[in-house]
């Protein structure tokens, strides 16, 4: 029994450390071969994933130990040496295991240089390639004091950023054999004596001393020299193409002269005077050398950025913008972009480094930024650095279009809306400017909601440069177009626009900086389709009304553009309106005789009337409106006297009047006669002047036509001098219980102060050979209502008019009186 419990046990384990390759302790499945490598290393290459993570993608090697003894020997070599050589020219190693069947090694996804080389033909990547594969093989000559005696094409792979790392470990070994256990001298089977014939072509490219197996010489040569001559055997490889025989290396074919010159010095057969791998990497570096390029030095500067001092880093950023367009695409964006996105995490970036990584990030597709750039800059804006986040906004544009819309609400909305609130002016301003970039990228919900209400709250904002362009951000977002600025759904609503940011606009108007108030206006014009007619009238128009006398020119200049463009609103909403909303009034039956009888009395008044408010004079609007009073008020004084004296006065009338010689008198009475009147006036006493109101007054406000010293009184007494003395007397005779005027103050050209009493109209004879009382009440009636208004006119005023029909009432009553008592005399 316990022995079964062993067995299950070991069973369990061994199960429990199988990959889901099917290989114990390996966790990778193996993909395709690559065929274009078959034939050139003894292993077959793989692409390759990682068994629970699909997106890690690698690299696999494999060989199979059916091939034979040797070969299982230099693959456990290469397994041992991937495993013990870190080095960041190497391969990187990710992991291996050896079953009875084969060995596996994991790299880093990489493609075989033979490949690549076919594919990229970029002299900057050959340059950096060469030179990353000399300064790795010094560290192998002369930190580690070994040999790797089989560098050529077919050890070199390439990473996805175009950098060459070195593999092909299969020969590595040291030149000094190891001391066996116990002290005696036993030579080691050393990888590069005894096992060169299993590489494919070898022969071609071996070097002198290992194909005269001069080991002494080997062990005692410098360190580096065998692998000088492999050196040279790569850059004819790589400028030439393959090796077939020796003699191949002493031809220069397509290599540069500079690069050919060190070539020579590499393929010395004397191991004294050779050149080695890292003598070549000094030599070719120098100024002028042919490893001497700024792609190079911009390279060796991003590797070596966490020793660098921050005067170097700001010189280096302020011209990495004009190198990165010279530098390979598949270069930028594997190997300069992570280092860039690194520094900037941890906090070492600025401005330059962002805008560096930005124009990277130009050149990739969708997918490919949002596995690189997207989380990095997600994770910038959660910072708290000030400068950082000034250079995120600074540069939002240039990579916000790229983030999906729902990472941008969810993710960095969040973050940026609280620049809003910084302290700082110059994150606060940024912040504004960079709305415009995020808002296509944002909900109509959050557009509204957030957005808009942030901005409205900085439109009161203490620094002014803030406030203008607060309200030119608002008015860009306000008329956003279609293709210029695509915003979610509508855009602003309808509601936003009306009680958000209309009230920010009219407190604008009333900002003590002048470019805040031009800048209100101009959004107030480009949004004046928005407004409503409405509001207009009531609210913007008398706003609007006081900047047309700014004292800032483009401040009047804008308002009048404003005010020009909202009553072309207020112009067109008008004509939808109907030509009255005063409603219908049903005259009863019993009321049309008397209407129509006033009507009759008038009619020749309302015709004057009607001609004199279809001419083209300034005073038309006012007979029309006086003979329409009168004639309604004879109809209505007439109406209310018994039946038959309404026939005898409207008979009487319409006798009198069509007789020539009354017409005369009547004009003469009626006509009133101006005082002496200054240039300019009229000659009924009405000072018009169509430039300007009250030019004349002595005060100042403006009204000086109807001052009491304006010659409104001459008119008065021009017409009490003017009547007749049969009239004057008449008047004078009246009972004891009417109306005596007293002496007083004259107000608007009229004696108003007296005593009233209970009075009664009493019949009064009309002296003989003069004309009937009646028609002179109406002739003092007319002069009275035309020359005497009660108090001092003002224009468009509605007191006037009721003073004025006071006074016309009061005289057509005492008119109609004294007509009617002459008449029943």
């Amino acid at each position: 029994m316990a022995s079964l419990s062993s067995y299950l046990f070991s069973t369990l384990s061994k199960v429990g450390s199988i990959g889901g390759s099917g290989i114990p302790d390996f966790h990778y499945t193996i993909g395709d071969k690559i065929e274009a490598f078959v034939g050139k290393s003894i292993w077959d290459v793989h692409h390759s994933t990682r068994t629970n993570d699909a997106k890690q993608e690698a690299t696999v090697f494999v060989l199979a130990k059916a091939r034979g003894s040797s070969y299982t020997a230099v693959a456990q070599n290469t397994l041992k040496r991937m495993r013990t050589l870190r080095h960041p020219g190497i391969l990187r190693y990710l992991e291996g295991a050896e079953t009875a069947e084969a060995v596996y090694i994991a790299t880093e996804p990489v493609t075989p240089l033979t490949q690549a080389l076919d594919v990229d033909k970029s002299e900057e990547l050959r340059q950096w390639g060469l030179y990353k594969i000399a300064e790795t093989m010094r560290f192998i000559n002369e930190d580690c004091k070994l040999i790797h005696a089989n560098l050529s094409a077919a050890s070199v792979f390439v990473t996805k950023a175009g950098e060459w790392k070195l593999g092909g470990l299969e020969l590595v070994d040291s030149p000094t054999p190891a001391t066996a256990a116990g002290g005696s001298n036993s030579q080691q089977q050393q990888a590069y004596r005894y096992y060169t014939g299993v590489i494919p072509g070898y022969s071609a490219r071996m070097a002198p001393e290992l194909e005269g197996q001069k080991w002494d010489v080997v062990e005692k040569a410098k360190a580096g020299a065998v692998d000088g001559w492999y050196l040279a055997c790569l850059v004819s490889e790589v400028y030439n193409g393959g090796l077939r025989s020796a003699s191949q290396l002493q031809t220069q074919g397509q290599i540069p002269a500079p690069l050919w010159a060190l070539c020579q010095r590499l393929l010395i057969p004397d191991l004294r005077r050779r050149m080695s791998p890292s003598g070549f990497l000094q030599t070719a570096s120098r100024q002028g050398g042919f490893l001497d390029s700024e792609f190079i030095k911009a390279s060796i500067f991003l590797e070596n950025i966490a020793v660098k001092e921050e005067g170097e880093k700001a010189a280096f950023f302020s011209g990495l913008d004009a190198l990165i367009p010279g530098f390979p695409q598949a270069f930028s964006k594997y190997k300069i972009l992570p280092e860039l996105l690194k520094l900037m995490e941890f906090g070492g970036g600025d401005a330059k480094v962002l805008s560096g990584i930005i124009q990277i990030g130009k050149g990739l597709d969708e997918q490919e930024y949002n596995d690189l750039v997207t989380p990095a800059i997600v994770q910038l804006f959660s910072s708290n650095d000030r400068a950082l986040r000034f250079s995120l906004l600074e540069y939002m544009d240039s990579f916000i279009q790229a983030i999906p819309s729902a990472v941008v609400s969810k993710r960095v909305f969040p973050n940026f809306v609280t620049g809003f609130l910084d302290t700082a002016p110059a994150i606060r301003e940024a912040t504004v400017k960079a709305s415009l970039a995020i808002a296509p990228k944002l909900g109509q919900k959050t557009l509204n909601s957030d957005l808009v209400k942030q901005l409205v709250r900085l439109v009161a904002d203490p620094e002014p440069g803030i406030r203008t362009n607060t309200l030119i951000c608002i008015g860009k977002l306000c008329t956003a177009k279609e293709g210029v600025l695509d915003l979610d759904g509508d855009g602003v609503s309808e509601s936003s626009h009306r009680y958000v940011i209309c009230p920010a606009l009219l407190q604008a108007l009333r900002d003590p900086f002048p470019p805040v108030r031009s800048a209100s206006l101009a959004v107030s014009t480009a949004c004046a389709s928005k407004w409503e007619a409405a509001e207009i009238a009531r609210r913007v128009i008398p706003c609007l009304s006081p900047l047309l006398i700014d004292g800032e020119k483009p401040v009047r200049m804008a308002a009048l553009k404003c005010l020009n463009a909202m009553v072309s609103r207020v112009e067109a909403y008008s004509q939808t309106l109907p030509d009255t909303m005063a409603k219908k009034v049903v005259v009863p039956s019993n009321a049309l005789a008397t209407v129509a009888a006033g009507q009759a009395s008038g009619s020749a008044q309302a015709e004057a009337a009607a001609s004199m408010a279809a001419s083209d004079t300034w005073g038309g609007w006012a007979v029309s409106s006086l003979s329409s009073t009168f004639s309604g008020a004879l109809s209505l004084a007439s109406s209310s006297l018994p039946i038959g004296q309404q026939q005898l006065l409207s008979t009487t009338i319409a006798a009198e009047v069509s007789e020539p010689e009354k017409n005369k008198a009547f004009a003469s009475a009626a006509a009133p006669k101006p005082a002496a009147a200054t240039s300019g006036s009229s000659g009924s006493g009405w000072e018009f002047n169509d430039d300007a109101w009250g030019n004349d007054d002595p005060v100042g406000d403006g009204w000086n036509d109807n001052d009491d010293e304006d010659g409104w009184n001459a008119h008065a007494l021009s017409t009490e001098a003017s009547m007749p003395a049969s009239i004057a007397a008449t008047a004078a005779t009246t009972s004891s219980s009417s109306y005596t005027p007293a002496a007083g103050p004259k107000s608007g050209g009229m004696t108003m102060s007296g005593t009233r009493q209970q009075t009664l109209l009493q019949p009064i004879a009309a002296p003989a050979g003069s004309m009937p009382l009646y028609v002179f009440a109406l002739l003092a009636l007319v002069a009275t209502a035309i020359a005497n208004p009660i108090d001092k006119p003002s224009l468009g005023s509605g007191s006037d008019e009721h003073h004025n029909g006071l006074g016309l009432g009061l005289g057509l009553g005492v008119g109609v009186g004294l007509g009617v008592g002459g008449n029943r005399r």
